[in-house]
């Protein structure tokens, strides 16, 4: 390769490398591969929680590539993000090289257009530094799609290993064989000797998989997916979000739709792929992660086929290089921009959720009491807890969520997360019950919990004060006779959570009290965190109801036998009365299950209102 061509690289790939520091994301969900992969190199085989042996992830070659690297002594969560960005790198690579190889005739400027997309579009940097398999499957994809029409043994190897990497991969390759034949680059036979290749080289893996976890499917591929109306309004809602950032509202796709008889054969295929592709997406509702990351694989598949329209769109007019660059740069720039913002607050609250989940992890991981722990977001807490049993309420880890989900009717979320068994939880007794928003139920396995009388009677609020942040939890701390079915309507469940919201997130207490006095006249009576959260609520609503914030604190209190929660509540509500002998008593009773908690009374001087 020329020296031009090195030259032309350099500036996609330095804002590539730019937006990786920028956006600095590690994903939560990369911690549970590795937790895989440690449990794996300390000898307990590929397994999520020791001694259960479920399929929770969907990236076997990027488990197993990690895996030999830390074998190694390479660092395992940096190598996964280097590695992650090299891999983003190289999809630039592979664009340069597709512009090149197969469309020869164009200039420089042209060759530039497609990594310059790839550069600006965030998704790309955000996902590949991630720490996640995404800029790995990223790679592989655009190699074994550049080298299917003139390399098919190559490809076929890459098709492969992004299988392995991905299950999507299987797809793609299925994409690519329907492509070629359509589009007559490829025979029925030569499409059918290339897929059953690609068959036998995943047969050991599919052998490996029945015997060791006796499924050929992950179990997050159950967790995750299902074909209905509401996955079919998410997808769509998904592929527009993305059209909007980084397709132009669509008009990237009907630009090169436009002109299908003049784009080369390889646009077309990329074209063809990323409607099978995205086709795909809207059956199975999108992602439940933010930032596009499903979309991220198949982003050559759109800018090539843009490019090659564009440049059919110029050809014939004698100021086609200019035109072609003033529309280019501020469609790089377009999808730099437009899309930053989202991307910002993404990377954000994935940070903080991470910093969160590792403090809580490595909490619970010295809390000899405590075996076994329920959350939603298992991934940064799973890996800092040991060896702690973790229960996913969301079924990536957890069959009997996954594969038998309840049925609620009512239950409201705006989480994509829609599996979940409460009854089944809850029956594996966990010590505690971790949300992810504080004591605020926002998934639907969290609002289900408070459908059975078994959490509303034996759990209470909790909190702990590890490297001065503040952690609220559930903690099992009785185990009085329950129901082993639903008896609350789901409605109160999300009355409850709307009051919470008013309360905690939004500070208006005001407008929270009215919910929970009505649902303490229509709900059970049981539950002590519903007479805590009113009491707090009258505390916070100010001095106007100091009989009423006592009132239902002290009921609460009776409830769950002085939990820390409402132990805080009330020596706030001392406090603010002025009752400061009382209030240390109460202070010194917390400091028993909360040591430190003084310090977080001193670093507050009163304490404040729950925060999510």
């Amino acid at each position: 390769m020329s020296f031009r061509f090195w030259a032309v690289l350099i500036l996609p790939a330095a804002l590539l490398v730019f937006q990786f520091f920028s956006f600095d994301v590690l994903q939560d969900d990369a911690f549970i591969s590795f937790r895989y992969i440690r449990n794996f190199l300390d000898g307990f085989g590929l397994v999520f929680n020791l001694g259960e042996r479920v399929e929770g992830y969907t990236n076997f070659f990027w488990i197993i590539l990690l895996a030999l690297l830390a074998k190694l002594g390479l660092p395992l969560i940096e190598t996964a993000r280097v590695l992650g960005i090299l891999a983003g790198l190289g999809t630039i690579l592979a664009a340069t090289y597709a512009a090149r190889k197969l469309y020869p005739t164009r200039n420089w400027m042209w060759i530039l257009s497609v990594p310059m997309l790839l550069a600006s579009t965030g998704a790309l940097a955000y996902w590949s530094g991630s720490g996640l398999e995404t800029g790995l499957f990223t790679f592989l994809v655009a190699v074994a799609a550049v080298t299917y029409l003139f390399r098919p043994n190559l490809s076929l190897l890459l098709i492969a290993l992004a299988t392995l990497t991905r299950p999507e991969g299987a797809l793609l390759a299925f994409l690519f064989g329907i492509a070629g034949i359509i589009l007559k680059e490829k025979s029925w036979k030569t499409t059918l000797v290339f897929w059953g290749s690609l068959a036998l080289l995943l047969l050991p893996y599919a052998v490996f998989k029945w015997f060791y976890y006796g499924a050929l499917l992950p179990n997050p591929f159950y967790a995750k997916t299902g074909f209905s109306q509401e996955y079919l309004v998410s997808g769509l809602a998904y592929v527009w979000l993305f059209l909007k950032h980084y397709g132009g509202y669509g008009l990237f796709l009907l630009l090169p739709l436009f002109f299908w008889k003049k784009l080369t054969p390889f646009s077309r295929f990329c074209l063809f792929v990323f409607f099978g592709y995205t086709l795909y997406l809207i059956a199975i509702g999108g992602d439940v992660l933010k930032a596009h990351r499903f979309f991220v694989t198949v982003l050559v598949f759109l800018y090539l086929p843009f490019a090659d329209g564009l440049f059919q769109f110029f050809s014939s007019r004698w100021y086609k290089n200019l035109a072609f660059a003033a529309v280019i740069l501020p469609a790089a720039c377009y999808a730099y921009k437009l899309p930053l913002s989202y991307l910002q607050m993404s990377a954000k609250l994935e940070r903080e959720l991470t910093v969160k989940m590792r403090i809580a992890g490595l909490y619970f991981a010295e809390v000899k009491a405590v075996n076994s722990i329920a959350l939603t977001t298992i991934g940064a807490f799973s890996y800092y807890a040991g060896y702690r049993r973790v229960i996913d309420m969301i079924g990536l880890t957890e069959p009997a969520v996954a594969k038998n989900p309840e049925r609620v009717e009512g239950l409201l979320s705006s989480w994509k997360e829609r599996h979940f068994n409460a009854g089944h939880v809850l029956s594996q007794k966990p010590e505690v019950i971790l949300f992810s928003t504080g004591l605020k139920p926002s998934a639907p396995a969290e609002r289900a919990l408070f459908l059975y009388s078994d959490f509303r009677r034996n759990y209470r609020l909790e909190f702990v004060y590890p490297e001065r942040n503040f952690l609220v939890y559930y903690r099992r701390f009785q185990d009085l006779p329950a129901a082993g079915k639903a008896d609350m309507p789901a409605r109160l469940a999300n009355l409850f959570n709307e009051a919470i919201n008013l309360v905690v997130s939004r500070q208006e207490p005001e407008k929270g009290i009215p919910l929970l006095r009505r649902l303490l006249e229509q709900g059970p009576e049981d539950c002590p965190t519903f007479y805590t959260a009113l009491g707090h609520a009258y505390l916070m609503a100010g001095s106007s109801f100091p009989e009423s914030a006592y009132i239902y604190l002290k009921k609460g209190m009776d409830l769950d036998h002085g939990g820390s929660i409402s132990q805080l509540y009330l020596i706030n509500f001392l406090f603010k009365q002025k009752d400061y002998k009382a209030a240390s008593e109460h202070l010194a009773v917390l400091s028993r299950t909360v040591p430190n908690a003084a310090d977080f009374f001193r670093r507050r001087k009163l304490p404040p209102g729950l925060r999510n």
